[in-house]
């Protein structure tokens, strides 16, 4: 930026130089002027959407190859490599499509500086020829020198102030994340009671939510009371909105209408982090970060090593004979977690995840589907963990099928347009089909 700065205080400089000898040469320079500056502004504008353009394509570009590399081998097993190098290659040609608009509007604003800089030389020429006598020579082929030399110095000025430009696209895009994306609730929001819940009551009085505006509603009219340490299977089809209630209750999602309580508390009313930090989830898809086993039970260190190595006990990660100095398995403590836990099997990442749950303590658990994508041995562990490990909190588990949730009290069964209750001892049902009055909407 200094340098553009620099280059335009010497240009500035040359043309009063011209000026003080040669006064007819600001009749000339004012047209000249306004050509330079709607070609530079023509220029600058243009190559900024076209910036703009070359990188949204070269984000389909990484995404596309990083959906290749991360799928390597279903994309061998299923004989599709052809379709998927076809596919970047096209991607590719898009990018690149974008970046030759680049190249041809610099040659556009050169032709045009070109012209404008021939006509400055012209200009100046006519002046030092019909002055030969009334300027000193000297003067007249300094001025010749200078004006000669600033006609690739005005390019030059002109494609560094767009590029500089067309660079701040990256900081143009941070500043319209940080201020005008919509953001969560705050994360404290009034006073929460330090033992908040002891209990575990949920009460969904009247529920609406969707998740953009114009949307239609995923959820409608939703009333359900669940009792203090009550184990709620929560089973139905896939799109008949069940994860739609996990969203809800962590407020994943803001209520269009209706309200969420927890022992008395409106969720609704009280920051995101005193809500998050008192509900434990086990997801569909266990999510590890980088680093070590510590690290992903207890991010924050409010733990004992004690107590995560007894949620790995608990969750039949270890056995019952290795101790906490044992480094001799794969599993311990310290044991290196890569990048989203590939190191790890699926039914590892799952049962790690119920670890973590099992660290949190919480009052309340989710548990997401946890055992879809898990064989029936992991399915049995899990299973075994939830009734040993949640032992008198209160538990809702979204699952497909009745056998996932086996452990339930109840069962609340979802359809398209209606949501009713089943009380059921172990896998037999004892009562009737009880109607709440309340309507359900697939997602």
């Amino acid at each position: 930026m200094a340098l553009d700065w620099l280059s335009t205080n010497v240009i500035t400089r040359v043309f009063i130089l011209i000026i003080s000898y040669y006064y007819y040469y600001a009749i000339a320079l004012g047209p000249l002027f306004l050509s330079f500056m709607f070609s530079a502004a023509f220029y600058r504008s243009s190559a900024r959407e076209v910036k703009r353009h070359e990188a949204v394509l070269r984000s389909h570009v990484f995404a596309k190859f990083g959906e290749a590399v991360m799928g390597t081998a279903t994309i061998r097993a299923y004989g599709l490599q052809d379709q998927f190098s076809k596919s970047v290659r096209e991607s590719v040609d898009d990018m690149n499509s974008a970046y030759y608009l680049t190249f041809a509007n610099q040659r556009w604003l050169s032709v045009r500086l070109d012209l404008v800089g021939i006509l400055l030389v012209f200009t100046t020429g006519i002046l030092v020829v019909t002055s030969r006598f009334s300027v000193n020579p000297s003067i007249a082929g300094l001025v010749l020198s200078y004006i000669l030399s600033i006609v690739q110095m005005i390019q030059f000025t002109v494609r560094q102030l767009a590029e500089v430009e067309n660079n701040m696209n990256a900081t143009e895009r941070i500043h319209h994340y940080g201020t005008q994306l919509e953001e969560e609730a705050p994360l404290r929001l009034g006073e929460v009671r330090p033992t908040w819940p002891e209990h575990g009551e949920i009460v969904f009085d009247k529920v609406e939510m969707r998740y953009r505006d114009g949307l239609p509603l995923v959820l409608k009219g939703l009333s359900m009371h669940v009792g203090a340490g009550e184990r709620i299977g929560v089973v139905g089809r896939t799109g008949a909105g069940k994860s739609s209630i996990m969203s809800a209750l962590f407020r994943l999602q803001e209520l269009s209408g209706g309200a969420i309580v927890i022992d008395g508390v409106d969720i609704s009313k009280i920051g995101l982090h005193d809500l998050r930090s008192k509900l434990a989830i086990i997801p569909q898809d266990p999510t590890l970060f980088k680093g070590t086993i510590r690290s992903n039970l207890d991010p924050f260190h409010e733990h004992s090593d004690l107590e995560l190595w007894a949620s790995l006990r608990q969750a039949d990660l270890v056995s019952e004979e290795a101790t906490l100095q044992d480094h001799g398995g794969r599993i311990h403590l310290d044991s290196v977690v890569e990048e989203e836990g590939l190191n790890f099997s699926l039914g590892q990442r799952q049962l790690l995840a119920l670890s973590r749950a099992l660290v949190r303590g919480s009052q309340i658990i989710v548990c997401d589907e946890a055992t879809s994508s898990v064989d029936f041995e992991t399915d049995a562990k899990i299973q075994k963990t939830i009734v040993d490990g949640f032992a008198g909190k209160t538990l809702l588990c979204i699952a497909h099928r009745l056998k996932t949730s086996r452990f339930a009290f109840w069962f609340s069964p979802l359809s398209s347009s209606f949501f009713f209750s089943v009380r059921c001892a172990d896998m037999g049902c004892q009562s009737s089909t009880t109607t709440v009055s309340a309507s359900w909407t697939a997602g």
